[in-house]
């Protein structure tokens, strides 16, 4: 099982958690650089972002932003991983 990392730059990465299974607290935190925060996407994913992107200014995110179910109204902001709901402890 993979997740990706979507970038601010649009890049998008293939991803797996160390144990191959799920991925930890502190796996999740390095990846969004920070206190995680979960939101649904549109095709019942989670996304795992930054939990205060926002109040550090962090880079508005377009892709992510268009795969979250309240994108249009509240845009998502720093890098993602987007992923099953499964590969979370």
């Amino acid at each position: 099982m993979k997740a990706q990392l979507v970038s601010t730059n649009g890049d998008v990465k293939s991803v797996k958690p160390k144990n191959n299974k799920t991925f930890s607290l502190k796996e999740l935190q390095s990846y969004v650089d920070g206190y995680i925060q979960i939101l649904k996407t549109r095709d019942e994913r989670i996304m795992i972002i930054n939990e205060e992107g926002k109040l550090n200014n962090l880079p508005y995110n377009e892709i992510a932003s268009s795969l979250y179910i309240y994108g249009v109204q509240d845009p998502v902001v720093g890098n993602v991983l987007v992923m099953d709901k499964q590969m979370i402890n």
